[in-house]
């Protein structure tokens, strides 16, 4: 007889279960919001879990496929999901899921060897990458795109857009909508917006779910590099060179030279190999370098943290001094500077 039940993860029993489980499957188990597990006589034969609005870990062993398990998995997921009043997610499966998941609604984002991503509820790349269409000037014969995460924006971060900006006729700035740094969204956008406030040829926007986001690119917020690096940065550069390039017209990507973050680095490189074989060109620049070394943002951060912020200003554009001279400003800056990392 089969069960199927939520893991409780204040029972240590059931998390080793499926972490025995998952690490069966070469899946490293990371402690989700929540799993679902399926049970035949007490063994688990099926899993799925979800993080925010990310589904993973669907398994199932072979002797069950083609009951409607994972069906089942998914919908007792979305059902936890749309209680939270989530009304978007997306899968991260096997390849050989597709036709399962396809049954019962969800759409393809992309594919790669090793992972399917798809999506369900409202909010769909379709709807996404439209309303960005409609701000696009037509009349451009050359779009350029820059994602930034600005954590906060710095002089190197202008540097790069000021660049890009003068080999196109126009320039799109994604502005990577994940809320899992110091500096919030908001705060991030309105600041890079701010400061091409008035120029026609460039468009800031939010990255939205399709650009460095939880949904495809989880590592890059991990901060580390292990197994699933190479599955993640794949798809994340897949995305963008056979989807957003393809749909905006965009014709060069600029990324900034990457000589310290290795996560960067890897991302440039599986993004340099998905532009092989399409229109996309990728361009890299050297970073601006200010007293001796390249200027980052973690370098403008550690100087906040250490009560330095005034000496951080000459690595800064005005509009992030501006910001951080605000009251809202003042918070994060305490905010910081109270954080144990």
């Amino acid at each position: 007889m089969l069960t199927s039940n939520f893991v409780n993860k204040r029972n240590n029993f059931e998390i080793k279960e499926i972490w025995n489980y998952l690490q069966k499957h070469g899946v490293a188990y990371d402690n989700p919001e929540a799993s679902v597990v399926v049970r035949d006589q007490g063994k688990i034969i099926g899993t799925g879990s979800l993080d925010g609005k990310v589904m993973k870990y669907f398994f199932l062993e072979d002797d069950y496929k083609g009951q409607g398990i994972l069906a089942q998995i998914y919908n007792m997921l979305l059902t936890y999901l749309l209680d939270l009043g989530v009304t978007e997610h997306f899968i991260f499966t096997k390849p050989e899921n597709y036709y399962i998941f396809k049954g019962i609604g969800l759409k393809k984002v992309i594919e790669t060897e090793k992972v399917l991503l798809l999506e369900g509820g409202f909010n769909t790349y379709k709807k996404w990458v439209k309303s960005i269409k409609n701000q696009l000037n037509p009349k451009a014969s050359t779009r350029g795109a820059i994602v930034a995460n600005c954590n906060p924006m710095t002089k190197g971060h202008k540097y790069l857009m000021d660049y890009a900006k003068s080999k196109v006729d126009e320039l799109i700035i994604f502005v990577v909508e994940e809320n899992k740094s110091a500096f919030p969204t908001e705060v991030r956008y309105n600041i890079v917006k701010n400061e091409y406030k008035n120029d026609p040829k460039v468009l800031v926007v939010k990255g939205g779910n399709y650009i460095i986001s939880q949904g495809t690119f989880p590592t890059y917020f991990l901060k580390k590099v292990d197994d699933s690096l190479d599955i993640y940065t794949e798809l994340d550069a897949k995305i963008f060179s056979e989807r957003i390039a393809k749909d905006l017209d965009i014709d060069i990507r600029f990324v900034g030279d990457e000589p310290i973050d290795r996560l960067t680095a890897k991302y440039n490189e599986k993004l340099y190999k998905s532009t092989l074989g399409v229109k996309l060109r990728l361009k890299k620049i050297d970073r601006k370098v200010e007293m001796g070394s390249p200027i980052s943002a973690s370098r403008v951060r550690s100087l906040i943290k250490e009560g330095k912020t005034e000496e951080a200003y000459p690595l800064l554009v005005d509009s992030t001094i501006e910001f951080l001279q605000s009251p809202e400003g003042e918070k994060i800056i305490k905010i910081i500077q109270e954080s144990e990392s």
